[in-house]
């Protein structure tokens, strides 16, 4: 897979709802500095692929735009790459540069697009770099300085592009595998707890609440059986947030918030001596079998998600 691939593979995983809602922060700046990161990534990735694509023979004699051009995209990927295996590794490297043992990867090539950038004022005014003035290649050019010996450096872009690539893609798939391990540890917590089960013995009180609207000599067992299936809904909504957070499915959100409506109006007619013989509430009954069935479906399906 390409830098782009992975990234936005990672993209794609780091808001799987067993992981987004589960490992970043709710303030700001956690969950946007993630995003934001995989976006540098991909986009330093076309600059550099954008410039490898260039034929030779239409390389100036001399092209600094080129030079300035990769040395600081794979400076800007570097950070990204930096920022991004913190986020999800949540993990605080002293420097760059630890972040870069951990990986095996050279910090000479990093120290490069300093000098040639920075390079009039490299390391407090102690150092001080140019390119040199005859001609360069594609991937080969030159600079020379001060430290405070003269010294003349020879570069390879296409070799630092090549360990670019081998670095974005060694954390990316790092990265990957991260996620994935929360993703089975979270599974591994609650495969166990079943939402379905929750649910899953309350035809009897349901055929109670019915009773309300339809039985003249048993009408009073609605109540009782009004408040058994309200306590499960909200059991099952507890549950939800506690495996999800704030980013509990939209459709379940939706299905339990017309129940828990279907719910509270039985309740009210109940309580107002308005239930038995109502039409109303046949109908809102239909209603809540719908719904109910659209619920089962829909937590037997996390629960499968889970096992």
């Amino acid at each position: 897979m390409t830098v782009q691939e992975l990234s936005r593979k990672v993209n794609n995983d780091i808001h799987n709802r067993m992981f987004q809602p589960n490992h970043f922060k709710e303030d700001f700046g956690d969950y946007e500095k993630c995003f934001t990161s995989l976006d540098l990534i991909e986009d330093c990735q076309d600059a550099i692929d954008e410039f490898i694509v260039i034929p030779e023979t239409k390389t100036p004699n001399r092209s600094v735009l080129n030079i300035y051009g990769v040395l600081q995209a794979t400076y800007g990927q570097q950070d990204g790459l930096f920022g991004l295996y913190e986020n999800i590794a949540r993990e605080k490297f002293k420097n760059i540069g630890e972040f870069f043992s951990l990986f095996e990867f050279d910090y000479g090539n990093r120290e490069i697009r300093d000098d040639v950038i920075h390079s009039s004022s490299r390391r407090y005014n102690k150092e001080f770099y140019f390119i040199d003035k005859g001609q360069n290649s594609k991937y080969k050019f030159s600079y020379a300085g001060y430290s405070p010996d003269f010294v003349v450096r020879k570069v390879d872009l296409k070799k630092i592009i090549d360990e670019q690539n081998n670095l974005a893609t060694n954390v990316l798939i790092k990265v990957i595998e991260m996620i994935n391990e929360k993703v089975n540890q979270h599974k591994e917590k609650h495969k166990k707890e079943s939402l379905h089960s929750i649910i899953s013995n309350l035809n009897y009180s349901i055929q109670l609440i019915k009773r309300g609207y339809s039985d003249t000599q048993r009408a009073f067992q609605a109540e009782g059986s009004i408040k058994i299936v309200a306590s499960k809904m909200k059991e099952v909504e507890e549950e939800l947030k506690n495996r999800f957070k704030s980013s509990i499915p939209e459709s379940i959100e939706y299905t339990l918030g017309n129940i828990d409506y279907i719910l509270e109006q039985m309740g009210n007619w109940f309580d107002n001596n308005e239930l038995l013989g109502k039409k109303d509430a046949e109908i809102f009954m239909i209603a809540f079998d719908k719904e109910f069935d659209e619920l089962e479906i829909m937590l037997k399906e996390i629960d499968e998600e889970y096992k």
